[in-house]
């Protein structure tokens, strides 16, 4: 996935040096110093969350497809239920790369990997956390809407996060009308927050 993602960072800013990292437990809390930081997914959930325990973070953010609480029965915005997302865990585990290619493919992001795009552990880790439920400091975060320099865009055909109900629990947050969960076409919706990089 980091591959894919630097391939998008640098259609945007070609000039940039660009560091695509995994998002894993560890990943925000150790980034080199950078202008611009932009979180994908679970990558932007590690972004609210480290900013909701006082982690120094760069003045621009970008949040593609975030989320405050991935599950379903959290009432957050997602749409995969706290089952489905151990499902998935189990089946990660038993064969992570048949499970992410058919993830891949349930969500539009193609044929999935051949291999997986990081440690099968931290594959791991980041599904419990998709499983379980904002903590209040999270929740509290995120209420208070995007800090000055921040940025946020969910797809309304996104089919893992319900972007009307995303937009209220983080406020600010744009909604594409024509973008699924596919950071490309989340880009090319906020591609003027990229500039000037």
């Amino acid at each position: 996935m980091p591959e894919s993602l630097h391939a998008v960072a640098t259609q945007v800013a070609p000039d940039a040096t660009h560091t695509c990292v995994a998002p894993t437990s560890r990943a925000v809390d150790e980034l080199p110093p950078c202008d611009l930081l932009v979180g994908w997914s679970l990558g932007a959930w590690r972004v609210l969350d480290a900013a909701a325990r006082g982690t120094t973070l760069p003045e621009r953010v970008v949040l593609l497809a975030p989320f405050v609480a991935f599950a379903a029965d959290y009432q957050l915005g997602g749409r995969s239920s706290v089952t489905q997302v151990r499902f998935l865990h189990r089946w990660v585990k038993r064969d992570p790369i048949a499970a992410l290619k058919d993830f891949h493919a349930r969500i539009g992001l193609g044929a999935g990997p051949a291999s997986p795009p990081y440690a099968v552990e931290d594959l791991l880790e980041g599904l419990d956390q998709l499983a379980r439920d904002a903590s209040p400091s999270m929740r509290q975060f995120a209420a208070a809407g995007l800090r000055l320099g921040w940025t946020a865009v969910v797809g309304r055909a996104d089919p893992l996060l319900d972007a009307e109900v995303i937009a209220k629990t983080l406020p600010g947050t744009i909604i594409a009308p024509n973008a699924g969960h596919d950071a490309g076409s989340l880009v090319a919706a906020v591609r003027s927050s990229f500039h000037a990089v």
